[in-house]
């Protein structure tokens, strides 16, 4: 039974830290020793995508240990705030329901009727890799995390694209939490388009552990309310094991009111 609930879990949370997308292939239109990191970080920050509320449905095909399991997402996110994740399996009824906030991270297991209520210490530990709120929330929704600072900003041309290489962001310490690993440093390095400076590819990885990261690419983006959101991501995430997402949102809408349900039945046994 914990292992069912672990597999599901996991399926969760790698959901949560996804987004990605294939590079598309573009001329390069301006030399970028020209501008320079600090230019091309502007237009990033730019570009993002702008939103109060973001909500995506699609269909995620998540492979591990040679096994594959295609399942249906529901992702509501109110900005800054609240991220809800439902997932579906086999007839359509709800397997698993996340709520995660700034602090706090709660699970329902529907097929073993169990629940988890506590912080991201839970998840860092299932997964073996650090995440939080802010990271969870830019991967889903395409942009770069606001949350850590940039240290020795590097630029440079790969593959038609332009990159952007962080060796040292750590979170600001505005937004430390109790649960958080103070120390913890992470490698970052971004491909952005050239005509639209939206990210195309984002790869992440702990500094004390390289074998710990996370390679996403985002394609198919679609104009969402004058937003340009990436509808395909394939992801892969190493860390005690390897686990690919090739998932696809078949439909995506911005700024409506959204409700965020999240109601722990009497009878569910809690998860410690």
């Amino acid at each position: 039974m914990m292992r069912k609930w672990n597999i599901f879990f996991f399926v969760i949370v790698i959901l949560l830290i996804l987004a990605s997308c294939t590079p598309s292939r573009k001329t390069v239109k301006a030399p970028i020793k020209e501008e320079g990191s600090e230019f091309l970080l502007a237009q990033m920050k730019e570009n993002q995508n702008h939103f109060e509320t973001f909500k995506a449905k699609g269909l995620a095909e998540v492979t591990s240990n040679g096994k594959s399991n295609t399942l249906k997402i529901n992702i509501r996110i109110r900005k800054d705030s609240a991220i809800w994740v439902s997932i579906s399996a086999g007839m359509g009824l709800e397997a698993a329901r996340v709520l995660l906030t700034h602090d706090s991270v709660m699970f329902l297991n529907r097929l073993e009727n169990t629940f988890f209520a506590g912080n991201y210490e839970f998840i860092n530990r299932m997964i073996n890799a650090q995440v939080d709120f802010d990271i969870v929330q830019a991967l889903l929704t395409g942009n770069d995390f606001k949350w850590y600072d940039y240290h020795e900003l590097k630029a440079s041309i790969q593959s038609n694209q332009y990159q952007l290489e962080s060796a040292h962001r750590r979170k600001l310490k505005k937004y430390w939490r109790e649960s958080d690993t103070i120390g913890q440093v992470i490698y970052q390095s971004m491909w952005l388009n050239t005509s639209s400076f939206k990210i195309e590819r984002i790869k992440i990885k702990e500094i004390k552990n390289e074998n710990r990261k996370i390679d996403a690419y985002y394609s198919q983006f679609k104009d969402v309310d004058d937003q340009i959101i990436p509808y395909q991501y394939d992801i892969t995430i190493s860390a005690n094991e390897d686990i690919i997402i090739d998932a696809t949102f078949l439909n995506v809408s911005l700024d409506k009111n959204l409700s965020f349900p999240f109601n722990i039945p009497s009878k569910y046994t809690e998860i410690k």
